[in-house]
């Protein structure tokens, strides 16, 4: 059963895909719910663990990689360098309400020694990056957009975070997209990136 979510578009409410999952379970029958990437991180994988255990269902988690290690790894990109990169965040684009979150730390997103990844950031970028370039981040800091990362048909467009809006609206990439920002990419970095994206597409 086809229950993935499509941003802004037409797609399976959570509350709903809890109470199927539930439903099937009490049934007698194995449930698997599959979802790409790393279920725990923002795939709303802990509301249904929780409907699961108020339900008094068992529950195993199968660990799968983050869709950033997974698009990284594809673009032959490191996250982490001895050299720029001491630390690795993840950032959500947005809010329970689908708008910017405002409780980000956004001085944590302009430290040039880290590598940022934002998760569904298509609506917000524009927005998101305007914040946190008040707050210090260098507008000319390399940055990638990721769409449908590790599938066949990835897709990649490259560009200084400042530019990077803009440029992500004109590919008009389908499906889910995430950010990658920081010093460790850079020129040759995008370079390559852009060279796998098109030998992979």
């Amino acid at each position: 059963m086809l229950v993935g979510k499509t941003g802004f578009g037409p797609s399976c409410k959570q509350d709903d895909i809890n109470a199927l999952m539930v439903s099937l379970a009490k049934q007698g029958k194995r449930v698997v719910r599959l979802k790409g990437g790393d279920p725990l991180i923002f795939g709303r994988a802990g509301e249904e663990l929780a409907a699961c255990k108020a339900a008094n269902i068992s529950v195993e988690v199968v660990p799968g990689i983050t869709a950033v290690q997974g698009a990284a790894s594809k673009l032959g990109l490191p996250l982490t360098d001895r050299k720029h990169a001491r630390r690795l965040q993840y950032v959500t684009g947005h809010a329970k309400d689908g708008k910017l979150p405002m409780d980000i730390d956004w001085r944590s997103l302009a430290d040039p020694a880290t590598t940022t990844a934002i998760y569904m950031p298509t609506r917000t970028l524009a927005a998101l990056v305007a914040k946190a370039t008040a707050e210090g981040l260098d507008p000319k800091t390399p940055a990638l957009a990721i769409a449908r990362a590790t599938r066949p048909d990835q897709a990649v467009v490259a560009g200084p975070i400042g530019e990077l809006a803009e440029r992500l609206a004109q590919a008009a990439l389908p499906g889910p997209v995430l950010v990658m920002l920081g010093r460790i990419i850079g020129e040759h970095a995008v370079e390559q990136a852009v060279t796998l994206a098109r030998r992979h597409g």
